[in-house]
Order: C-alpha cells, then structure tokens, then sequence
C-alpha cells in the first residue's frame, strides 16, 4: 500500500512537472509567434512605405545649396518686387504656377521667364488632386502646361501639387506625363502672414542643405523677409539654384520622409 502511494504521489508530481513545462512552452511560442508577427507587420510596412509614390521634398547632398520654390495662384501685384529682390542678389528662383493665374497674368510669366527664373507647372485651376480621376489630373496638368509654354516657349518639367495635396494616383500620373514632383521641406508659411521677423527666423530654423522652399507670391510680408533671408544664406555659404538644379538626376531613389537620394 505504502508502494503504490508512494507511485501515486510521483506520478501526480511528474504530472504536475509535465504541465508546467508544456505550459511554459505554449507562452514561449506565443511569445516567439508576437515577435515574428510584429517583424512580418514590420516588413509589410517597410514595403508599403517603399512602394508609397512620393514626391521630392529635399535632396540628399553634400553641397551647401538650397533651392527657392514659390507659387503663384493669387495675384501679381509683387511679381515685379520680387524680380527686382532676385535680381539684387544674383539669385534664381522655381515660380510654380497656375494656368488661370497665368493667363489673367502673361506679362508677369514672361517677366518671370526673362529674368531667368524657371516657370513650372502648379496645375490648371489648383484643385485637389488627391481627389481627382487619372482623366482629371492630365487635364489639369497638361491645360496649365500649353498656357505656360505659350508664354515662355518651355513646357515645364516639374510639378508642385496644389495645396500639397496627392496621393499615389496623382504622382503616379504626373510622373507618367514626364514631370518630377515636387513638395518642400522649408515652409515660410508665409499663407498665414507671419511678421517678417517670425517668417526670417522659421526659415533660418528650416533650412539645411538640400532643402527645397514654400513661398508664394501675393503674400503680405515675403517681399520685406526675402531680402533678409537671402542675405543670411548667402553668409552662410549656400548656393541658391533653381529646384532643377538641385534635384538628382538619373537613377534615385525617395525616402520615406521624400529625401531624394542618389542610387
């Protein structure tokens, strides 16, 4: 009696052993199965991230350049202004603007043109894209590219989304039609009307090299912070090009924060 007990007791005992270990085993695999699952979630966001279209809002580079990209879809009335600024300090700019803006304003395009600044493609009548069907975006993008290149004789080559708004349709189309886009990473948010000193030292914080710029003509306080902001970059050494100057050509690759890098 006391033999088969004593077996009684080691058999509930083994029994016991027996659970914790395939216990011990069931929350080691459901750990190992949470760590494999968070990798493969992990994987499938670094795809979806890669294959995301982007639009360039910097560039990766050593040289200290930046490029100055404003766009014009409200009035004119500091077209000339802003001109005579650039022309003071050497330098030029990328003016993205829009078809109707351009046909109720040619003379300040041509201005534009003459003075050597690039004349791209900021849409027809600045709708929302990433609303728009593949029918409605070329239409959009090539009406406002005959008007521009009508002006100036050269179609344009780069395009900046209206409002900054896109999304993988609208890029994938754009591109197609044999533009770059074009977003920025230096926003002057000169659209709220910022005072000259707020828009110079937001600049002055934004830029780095390879940074591409948001301005826009019409906007109360740019014409006195451009001239300010100018001689700032020039004092620190940049060189300030066109955006097709700064963009890499050919083969690149777009980070997920829309940094072109050379492949």
């Amino acid at each position: 009696m006391r033999t088969g007990k004593k077996l009684k007791g080691h058999y509930h005992v083994l029994k016991k052993h027996t659970f914790i270990l395939l216990l011990m085993a069931l929350v080691v695999g459901l750990c190992l199965g949470v760590v494999m699952l968070k990798q493969a979630v992990q994987a499938v966001a670094n795809v979806q991230k890669s294959e995301r279209q982007l639009p360039i809002y910097s560039v990766d580079t050593d040289k200290k350049a930046v490029a100055l990209g404003f766009n014009a879809a409200w009035d004119n009335e500091d077209i000339d202004e802003l001109i005579e600024i650039f022309d003071t300090y050497g330098v030029h700019a990328t003016f993205f603007v829009v078809g109707q803006w351009a046909e109720e304003f040619p003379e300040s395009v041509k201005a534009l043109h003459e003075h050597g600044h690039e004349v791209m493609n900021h849409s027809y009548s600045h709708k929302d894209f990433a609303a728009l069907s593949r029918e409605q975006i070329i239409e959009e993008v090539e009406k406002a590219a005959d008007v521009i290149e009508g002006l100036t004789g050269v179609r344009p080559t780069l395009f900046r989304m209206p409002s900054g708004s896109y999304n993988d349709l609208a890029v994938e189309t754009v591109r197609e039609l044999g533009y770059e886009v074009i977003q920025w990473d230096a926003d002057s948010i000169d659209w709220k009307n910022p005072t000259v000193d707020e828009m110079v030292e937001r600049m002055k914080e934004k830029i780095a090299p390879g940074s591409i710029t948001l301005f826009h003509s019409g906007a109360k306080n740019t014409p006195a912070a451009l001239g300010r902001i100018l001689e700032y970059l020039q004092a620190q050494g940049y060189e300030i090009v066109p955006v097709s100057q700064l963009i890499l050509k050919g083969e690149y690759t777009i980070d997920f924060k829309g940094c072109q890098h050379a492949k």
